[in-house]
């Protein structure tokens, strides 16, 4: 799976984790359980799945494919969540 983050356009990162990602099936899961809590229906859809970094952030083979450099993230840190910006200025050089 890749993950990219822009803001107004720009490319701040792009990170990679394997789709079997634990925390990240179990989000998809938790929300085919909601939408479908008797099991699968013929042509009914989860058109709406969606996820956070906190469902990839711990993955163990998780890789950053692009990430700006550290001055160049400070500009933005308004637009990305504390807890992920802080993650993502960890792994500037």
């Amino acid at each position: 799976m890749l993950v990219s983050g822009f803001v107004d356009g720009k490319l701040i990162y792009i990170v990679e984790f394997p789709f079997g990602c634990h925390q990240f099936v179990n989000k998809l899961e938790a929300q085919l359980d909601k939408r479908f809590p008797h099991g699968d229906r013929t042509s009914e859809y989860l058109r709406g799945a969606s996820f956070s970094y906190v469902n990839f952030i711990g993955c163990k083979k998780l890789k950053i494919n692009y990430l700006l450099n550290k001055k160049e993230i400070e500009k933005y840190k308004k637009y990305i969540s504390g807890k992920f910006y802080n993650f993502l200025l960890k792994l500037c050089k």
